[in-house]
């Protein structure tokens, strides 16, 4: 009875060693020296200097000759490294005020569109609102007209059947120059003589004071639409209401938002 209860008693030390190896990681066995007669000098415990390599862990069983010790592989562990840094931030542009700076541009001008600064500043205000939303950022295809652009501009929209009555506030000024393109539709003149004819119109037109669009007073914009889903447009109208100051009209023909600028 008593040799069973000194087995069992083995059994649950050489149990729990292992269960304490294998939860330490990797372990390797190697066989155990014999035990050291009763009285022998033991050599001194050396600690190690801070930061060495840390040696090998040594557990004895005393299970007569077959006993093993399990060494637990303590690795050897470099200093804490430091937590992700934040990526550095960007230099403001030269001359940026402030508010610039912390507000990067969030639109593209196409090449040859000219904004006038207080329409600019309403553009990268709702480009910011847009970009909130959706993470996208504006295009800007129009702005600042003279009036041979503006003539381009309407003859484009008379090319691709647009209702230019419905688009213009001025529907005597329109229809002036709606006149101008059918005539020369009619005459079958090309596309350069027909842009010039409207051109001519419009001059007349400022001449006495009346402007067809805004974009020839430098108070309007357009911008691209599109590449815009319903949830991105009803974002850009959400920002149009947010900024306040802006009227937008969604044109189709091309695609895109005009936007009138107080």
């Amino acid at each position: 009875m008593l040799c069973s209860r000194s087995s069992a008693l083995q059994g649950a030390r050489r149990a729990a060693v292992i269960a304490l190896a294998l939860a330490a990681g990797g372990c390797v066995s190697r066989a155990a020296p014999a035990p050291e007669p009763v009285g022998t000098p033991r050599p001194p415990v050396t600690v190690p200097a801070p930061g060495a390599r840390a040696g090998w862990f040594g557990f004895w069983v005393p299970d007569g000759p077959a006993a093993r010790v399990l060494s637990l592989q303590v690795q050897e562990s470099d200093e804490d490294e430091p937590p992700d840094a934040e990526p550095p931030a960007r230099a403001p542009a030269p001359g940026a005020t402030p508010a610039e700076a912390d507000e990067e541009r969030r639109y593209v001008v196409l090449p040859g569109v000219e904004l006038a600064p207080a329409v600019e500043q309403k553009v990268a205000e709702l480009a910011s609102a847009y970009f909130r939303r959706t993470g996208k950022e504006l295009v800007v295809t129009s702005g600042t007209r003279d009036p041979a652009r503006q003539a381009e501009a309407m003859h484009e929209l008379f090319r691709h059947g647009a209702d230019v009555l419905g688009l213009y506030k001025d529907k005597t000024a329109a229809r002036e120059i709606k006149s101008a393109y059918e005539d020369g539709r009619s005459a079958e003149h090309p596309p350069e003589a027909m842009i010039a004819a409207l051109e001519r119109v419009i001059r007349a037109q400022i001449d006495r004071g009346v402007f067809i669009s805004a974009h020839l007073r430098e108070g309007a914009v357009d911008i691209r639409n599109r590449d815009m889903t319903p949830a991105e447009k009803r974002a850009f109208l959400e920002g149009v209401d947010e900024v306040g100051g802006v009227f937008a009209l969604e044109e189709s023909r091309p695609p895109h938002y005009h936007l009138q600028i107080d």
